[in-house]
């Protein structure tokens, strides 16, 4: 019997007259059939296929592993949530230094000094991460499972490119120096002066700033929505983000 992956398997169904292959259809044509539903015009076609490669062992993880470098950022990011946690050596090897697509415009900004824009494509990053998108902003529940990997590579490009200045990372250290107190945390930051908490506009968005100014955007400044699973947390943005901060930084995982 045939070892080959591009060769319709037993309970594979070839069929034909369809163009392109219903959704939830099998496999047509093994591994091949694969390839031809990803390079059909249909994105959701394409990522449903992603998913259907997995079935073919190592050609099919290869097959993922390229096209991690597909010209459409969404079959990239597909691609890398899909092999994010596996444990093959091939794709440890492919993701050891992968910097995820949705990554790109924050290395970029970081890499040109933008701290203001880097800030902003952060915390977007980090609702497309938490599926956040459309309602815009981050709970303490999405902090505290915000994935692991994701929340690394995010530090880590900002404390690379700040040269340890600004990062998750950076803040930890100065919370746990403080010992967990939100009022000196924000005063070593540079979030508290005099004894006043300021808005996200009078932050500082330059290394001028105080060591772990910033990430920042992700957090609640203004605009507090009632309505939401929050409410029960307090009355203004001081008492929401005083969660959303403790909920980040005391994690064990970074």
């Amino acid at each position: 019997m045939s070892n080959d992956s591009n060769q319709p398997r037993r309970y594979d169904a070839v069929i034909g007259g369809q163009n392109p292959p219903p959704l939830s259809g099998a496999v047509l044509g093994g591994l091949s059939g694969v390839k031809r539903r990803m390079a059909s015009g249909s994105l959701e076609t394409k990522i449903a296929a992603l998913k259907e490669a997995l079935k073919y062992g190592q050609n099919g993880l290869d097959l993922l592993i390229e096209t991690l470098n597909h010209p459409e950022s969404e079959m990239q990011w597909k691609a890398y949530l899909l092999l994010k946690d596996r444990t093959e050596t091939s794709v440890k090897d492919a993701l050891k230094d992968y910097i995820p697509v949705i990554y790109h415009q924050l290395r970029d900004h970081l890499a040109a000094g933008n701290w203001l824009e880097a800030d902003r494509v952060s915390a977007l990053a980090m609702l497309k991460v938490a599926y956040r998108e459309i309602a815009g902003g981050l709970r303490v529940e999405d902090l505290q499972r915000f994935p692991t990997s994701e929340l690394r590579i995010i530090d880590r490009l900002w404390v690379e490119y700040s040269q340890g200045h600004f990062g998750f990372s950076v803040q930890k250290q100065v919370w746990q120096s403080v010992g967990n107190n939100y009022f000196k945390f924000g005063d070593r930051i540079g979030w508290r002066q005099s004894g006043t908490w300021l808005n996200y506009t009078q932050l500082t968005f330059a290394t001028t700033a105080p060591l772990g100014h910033l990430p920042a955007a992700h957090l609640t400044w203004s605009g507090l929505k009632r309505g939401q699973s929050w409410q029960w947390y307090g009355g203004t943005e001081e008492d929401v983000r005083f969660f959303e901060v403790k909920s980040l930084l005391q994690r064990r995982d970074f």
